[in-house]
């Protein structure tokens, strides 16, 4: 059975790109924001909900109840899609049993601790340390703007990354 879930790390959450191309790419229907803050916020899921097609379930949970959730939808032969807003919540699901085996880079925001990897995606260090660990632990890490646009993290012998188009 081909993989379900796609997690994506996108410091937006939902914006246009996941509501026209990811969404219909992905046959999505159902949606997870992970997210503590928005989670917080009651205002915010409304908002959300307004922005997600009629047919796609959405579900706004703090990012602690992400492995919880997750194991209801593997093998659920649902497609879903998980956002998230940083390398950190990814990795913080992930060791505490989150159940993914992709993990795509969609926008991570530059900063002065961050170097620029794509137009759209720039990493700390630690973000890329925090990668590596996801890779080591089985996961495919890419970062992929547009569907059919991706490049694969690739980590050697001696634990250096680089990033390659497949």
């Amino acid at each position: 059975m081909p993989e379900r879930v796609h997690v994506r790390v996108d410091n937006r959450l939902l914006h246009g790109q996941v509501v026209q191309f990811w969404i219909p790419y992905l046959e999505v229907a159902h949606l997870i924001i992970a997210d503590d803050e928005v989670a917080a916020n009651p205002a915010l899921p409304a908002i959300y909900r307004m922005a997600v097609p009629e047919f796609v379930e959405l579900a706004v949970i703090p990012v602690d109840r992400l492995p919880a959730l997750l194991d209801t939808k593997i093998g659920a032969n649902v497609s879903t899609m998980v956002l998230l807003s940083d390398v950190r919540h990814a990795a913080r699901a992930a060791l505490q049993g989150a159940r993914f085996f992709h993990l795509t880079l969609g926008n991570v925001h530059a900063s002065p601790e961050r170097s620029r990897v794509t137009d759209s995606v720039f990493l700390s260090q630690l973000e890329l340390d925090t990668l590596r660990m996801l890779k080591q632990r089985g996961i495919v890490v890419e970062i992929q703007t547009f569907p059919g646009d991706a490049r694969l993290l690739e980590v050697d012998a001696e634990g250096e990354c680089r990033w390659t188009r497949p």
